[in-house]
């Protein structure tokens, strides 16, 4: 095993005085020359000061004299490459059609609306998750207490699904909007106008019928 030369006070001051070696730090437990080199024995062998530990010698880092000299007598991982932290990615927003993910003016999750929950769960593992907001909106069709209540209940279905998939419920917030914040304005039906009748109406406003989820986390690139 490779070992370091270990000076006695006497003989470290011996060869400082006759070769100039200095210390490069207070804390370098090697010999070094003027020219910041480590002085080295005719064996390759690194010569340590009188106050050389493995700590100290562990302290320089990666590239210090110590990983040079003595990789092999100091702990395990001391000289070792930590990498670089691998980067992270923030989790963003996805807004699905409501009438996608249940039958129209309904709260039930349709197949299909499982389908594609089933894909966002799948698209979540390995992540860090925060908080997942699930929000349910409406169109302006119908009372604004009936459609406040029916966003509740899709928002539900929604959180319900996911705790069902697995997700943690305690980090699932479910928010009915009702016809808050809508994507599109439609104006209402007229012979002479681009929408002439309710069911023209009701497609026209499809895109504020709609879930927003939001997965707040992050994620390991």
């Amino acid at each position: 095993m490779k070992t370091s030369v270990k000076l006695g006070g006497l003989i470290a001051a011996a060869l400082i005085a006759t070769s100039g070696a200095s210390f490069a730090a207070p804390v370098n437990p090697y010999v070094v020359s003027s020219s910041n080199q480590v002085v080295m024995d005719p064996f390759g062998l690194c010569w340590r000061t009188n106050f050389w530990t493995p700590a100290l010698a562990e302290a320089q880092g990666l590239d210090g004299d110590g990983c040079k000299c003595d990789k092999d007598v100091l702990s395990a991982g001391a000289c070792a490459s930590k990498g670089i932290p691998a980067p992270v990615v923030k989790a963003g927003k996805v807004s699905l059609a409501a009438d996608t993910l249940f039958d129209f003016d309904r709260a039930t999750l349709k197949a299909e609306g499982q389908a594609m929950l089933d894909e966002l769960v799948s698209r979540m593992a390995g992540m860090d998750v925060e908080v997942i907001l699930a929000t349910g909106y409406t169109d302006r069709l119908g009372k604004d207490e009936y459609n406040q209540k029916l966003s509740e209940a899709r928002a539900k279905a929604v959180k319900d699904y996911l705790a069902m998939k697995g997700v943690a419920a305690d980090r699932i917030q479910a928010e009915g909007r009702g016809a808050a914040d809508p994507v599109v304005n439609c104006p209402n039906p007229s012979a002479k106008g681009e929408i002439k009748s309710f069911r023209a109406l009701v497609d026209c406003l499809a895109p504020n019928r709609r879930a927003a989820i939001e997965v707040i986390g992050t994620r390991a690139m």
